[in-house]
This record gives structure tokens, C-alpha cells and sequence, in this order.
């Protein structure tokens, strides 16, 4: 009984937060949601015809296609991130899982009030259907059936190519050093993202014309973009206040130093074709810090209870 109250609970607590993020994200950028009713811009992506690099992005946004037929667009992205959000949530406690709830429901807390801060830049409503994507890949990699793993994570792969395929360069980087130790694996999830780019560069969208400059380096290295977003200083007092516990985690982590590596890496990437003060971005990495953190933490006086 304990087992089931626990698991309402869970779910009618990721259900509120799915509609604080789902309505907090609207109503935060009404501004975008004019830009969409006066010039289509996520209409001509349905369409296949939008500009690059979004229309490259174009799997998440399929789910939103389907919903923008029944519903105004305002209404189909609330309904959107509700559904994805829960599941992003759904899916982040299942990877945290043998950690404290208390852990795991602060850790939601957190997640779920960032998420607001960090689209502070650019609004987008697809999001959390790259989040869905990234979760899911990582928490393939818990499942103890060998060829059903690499099975879901080539396929896990290959989803997110089309969603961010630099992300799932990334990813796929961080597979081949920690998940595998075969080299036909490897070169397989390192082409996916390599691959799928050129397809949809050159193939399925080769007439896309980007929208934005291509090269944002002096940009970056200005720190205007920085300065003006608030999600910096929340980052910055963070790290001021959790310095102890931020430095106990990396130490505990450092096994794992080839996926900062490869974060320090997607880092110089941003500061070259993208903003650094662009925190959505970063978003996706999270499911693997929190499989990180079930693996390197000490579960001591684990609750099994409700909070």
C-alpha cells in the first residue's frame, strides 16, 4: 500500500509541475507566441518549408504538428509541454531512482523552475520533446539486455539526430566511451548524428537558408549576451552557495571525466555557431548528469516511503 500511495503521489506531483512549466512558458513569452500569429515561423516548419537550423530540429515538433490541427497554436503548445513535461519528469525520476524521494521531488523542484529561465533567450516550444528524446536515450542505457540495449540506443540515437544533431554527436561520444567496448558500436552511434546532418543538410532540406549568422564568436566573447540574461547570475549564486557539494560531486564523478570532456567541448561549439547564454541548450545533458549522480551517489538511510 505504501508502494501505491507513493506512486500517486509521484504522478499527481509531476502532473502540477507539468502545468506550472507547461503555463509558466506561455504566459513568460507572449511577445513570441505575436511573432508566431504575424509571421507563421513554426507553420512553414510544419509545412517542411522553414528556415534552417530549425528545420532541422524538425522531430519534436511533429507531435506539436498533429496537436496545432485540433487546437489554436496558444492552446496546442500548453498541451504539448504538459504531456511532454510529465513524461521528461516521468522519465528523470526513473533514472534518479534508488536516491531519497525527497532527492528525487527536490531535484523535479529545480528542474521545473530552471526550465523557465533557461528559454529566457529564445523561446521554444519543442523543448521538451528534445528533453523526452535525450531522457529516454540515457535511460536505455540502465537495461541489462545487451542486444536490446544497443538496439534502443542506436535507435535513441537516431531520433535525436533529428532533433539536435549536435547534441547527439555528444551523446553519441559519450556512449561509445562508457557504454560500449566494440568498435563496429562505436563507429555506428558516432555516424548516426554525423550522417543524418548531411542528409538533412543536403537531401531532405537542401534549399534552407539560415536564418541567423553562422559564426557567433565575437558575439560570445563580448559577453553581451551573458550580462543580459538572469539565468547567469542564478547560475552564478548557485555556484557560490553549492561550491562544496558542486566540488564533492565532480571528484566523486571524475571517472566519468571524458563526458566533461565532451560538455567542454559542445561549450566551444555554442561559443562558435551559437550563444553561450542560450541555457536551453544545455538542458538535454541533464538526464546524463542525473545518471551520473544514481551512480556516484551513496544511498544512505534510503527512504522508501512518501515524502
Amino acid at each position: 500500500m505504501n508502494r501505491e500511495i507513493h506512486i500517486g503521489i509521484r504522478i499527481l506531483f509531476h502532473i502540477l509541475l507539468a502545468v506550472f512549466i507547461a503555463n509558466a512558458a506561455n504566459k513568460f513569452f507572449v511577445p513570441d507566441l505575436e511573432y508566431e500569429f504575424d509571421n507563421g515561423f513554426y507553420e512553414r516548419i510544419f509545412q517542411f518549408q522553414g528556415d534552417a537550423p530549425d528545420q532541422y530540429r524538425i522531430l519534436p515538433l511533429l507531435p506539436l504538428a498533429l496537436i496545432v490541427d485540433f487546437l489554436p497554436f496558444n492552446h496546442a503548445v500548453i498541451l504539448y509541454n504538459i504531456i511532454f513535461s510529465f513524461i521528461v519528469l516521468e522519465l528523470l525520476a526513473a533514472l534518479m531512482k534508488g536516491l531519497q524521494p525527497r532527492k528525487i521531488f527536490l531535484a523535479q523542484i529545480l528542474f521545473a523552475a530552471t526550465y523557465i529561465y533557461a528559454q529566457f533567450s529564445g523561446w521554444r516550444p519543442d523543448t521538451m520533446g528534445l528533453m523526452a528524446i535525450s531522457s529516454s536515450l540515457i535511460l536505455a542505457t540502465t537495461i541489462q539486455r545487451r542486444p536490446l540495449r544497443e538496439t534502443l540506443l542506436t535507435l535513441g540515437l537516431l531520433a535525436l539526430a533529428f532533433a539536435r544533431a549536435d547534441i547527439a554527436f555528444w551523446f553519441a561520444f559519450f556512449l561509445a566511451v562508457y557504454e560500449t567496448s566494440k568498435w563496429s558500436w562505436r563507429i555506428i552511434w558516432l555516424g548516426i548524428p554525423i550522417l543524418s546532418q548531411l542528409a538533412l543538410q543536403f537531401v531532405i532540406f537542401p534549399d534552407a537558408v539560415y536564418y541567423s549568422k553562422k559564426v557567433m564568436l565575437w558575439d560570445n566573447l563580448s559577453g553581451f549576451y551573458l550580462v543580459r540574461h538572469p539565468g547567469t547570475y542564478l547560475i552564478l549564486a548557485a555556484l557560490l552557495v553549492f561550491r562544496k557539494s558542486i566540488l564533492a560531486f565532480l571528484k566523486k564523478s571524475w571517472n566519468y571525466k571524458w563526458f566533461y570532456a565532451s560538455l567542454i567541448g559542445y561549450l566551444g561549439l555554442v561559443l562558435i555557431i551559437g550563444r553561450l547564454n542560450e541555457y536551453r541548450l544545455y538542458l538535454p545533458f541533464l538526464p546524463i548528469l542525473y545518471l551520473i549522480w544514481r551512480k556516484t551517489s551513496v544511498h544512505e538511510n534510503e527512504e522508501t516511503g512518501p515524502v
